[in-house]
């Protein structure tokens, strides 16, 4: 729980943020200052502006002798402010079922009247596998919901350190199931269920689709990864570039994975690194990633490798942005302009779906 002056201090700089960002381009060129230019990209302004804030804002930071508790409220908090007014027209309710080792709650957004059944996105949140949870990522999936016309399905699944894996993956395939099995009961239609995530959500929304694959569970229709964690092993050129002052540094990445992965060998563990898993009869998959992101290369590296097995797949590189677009829709008008691609590819491709 946070101390009122840490609940009021997280809401003065989400404030500040939101208005700084709302600025009209020229005058938020001048406070982001000189333009930052690497590997032939730009950086928008408006991210230029939210590493600025970045560095401003005290927040907690586990990987720095942190507290890991104050972080996830910290960020629960943000992520909420960030979302507010976003998809108006969208109401929620809470569920939950009975997981491999206890309750996990989701939440389901939808329009109002939605029509029954309907399209589905099942969404996995980001945070290393450590923090986040449904409500870092409530505009995100009210966004979604709204732009592509379909009900959202957020899963609030285990956490690391607490549970490391494979928790949140055993959660993943768990409620992939319950949800495709009780589609009906939930207005969704079973044919027409997509999963998706960013970041480490972009990881297991990508094991729950190679397990569908493989028959160990129901494929999903569709997947949408947005600067999805592919590869936990090996090291590509972004790592590098951006691991310094971009917002996930290197030293971030390491303590998150170490959380998570309690020993190397799972390092290459397929539903670690789907980099290095069969990718045979994956459904339509579109990927999203970041030119400033230190996890850029590795979702480009499986893209590439999902287009040459004949997999059909949509690669969008949004060349100014920075990790985790998906979770600043409420106050980056650049962000929101990333997910909205995202959501008018998951809309045709789930309309698609319905002609299979």
């Amino acid at each position: 729980m946070l101390s009122l002056s840490r609940r009021l201090l997280v809401r003065s700089l989400m404030a500040a943020l939101r208005f700084l960002l709302g600025l009209p381009e020229p005058l938020l060129r001048l406070v982001a200052g000189r333009p930052v230019r690497l590997d032939g990209q730009r950086l928008a302004t408006s991210s230029q502006v939210l590493i600025k804030m970045s560095r401003l804002a005290p927040f907690d930071y586990p990987h720095r002798n942190g507290s890991v508790a104050k972080a996830r409220a910290e960020l629960n908090q943000a992520g909420e402010l960030a979302g507010a007014g976003i998809g108006g027209d969208i109401r929620s309710a809470d569920h939950s079922f009975t997981g491999p080792a206890g309750p996990v709650r989701m939440r389901i957004y939808e329009q109002e009247g939605a029509a029954s059944p309907s399209p589905a996105l099942m969404f996995f949140h980001g945070g290393g596998f450590v923090l986040g949870g449904i409500e870092t990522h409530e505009g995100a999936c009210r966004y979604l919901a709204e732009e592509a016309g379909i009900r959202v399905v957020s899963v609030d699944y285990r956490l690391a350190p607490e549970h490391p894996f494979p928790a949140a993956v055993e959660d993943g395939l768990a409620a992939f199931s319950h949800v495709h099995a009780n589609a009906v009961h939930y207005g969704l239609d079973p044919a027409r269920i997509a999963v998706g995530g960013d970041s480490s959500g972009g990881n297991l929304a990508a094991v729950v689709a190679h397990a569908g694959a493989r028959g160990e569970i129901a494929r999903p229709a569709f997947s949408l990864l947005l600067n999805p964690v592919t590869d936990a092993f090996g090291t590509h050129p972004s790592h590098e570039l951006f691991g310094l002052g971009f917002r996930l540094d290197t030293e971030e990445r390491a303590w998150y994975r170490d959380r998570y992965l309690s020993d190397a060998t799972l390092y290459r563990d397929p539903r670690a690194s789907v980099l290095y898993d069969d990718v045979a009869g994956l459904p339509p998959t579109y990927i999203a990633t970041s030119g400033f992101d230190p996890l850029r290369d590795e979702g480009e590296a499986y893209a590439r490798k999902l287009a040459e097995a004949g997999v059909p797949v949509i690669h969008r590189r949004h060349p100014g942005q920075l990790h985790g677009f998906a979770s600043r829709v409420g106050v980056d008008p650049s962000a929101r302009q990333a997910l909205l691609h995202a959501a008018g590819v998951l809309r045709a491709g789930l309309a698609l779906a319905d002609r299979n």
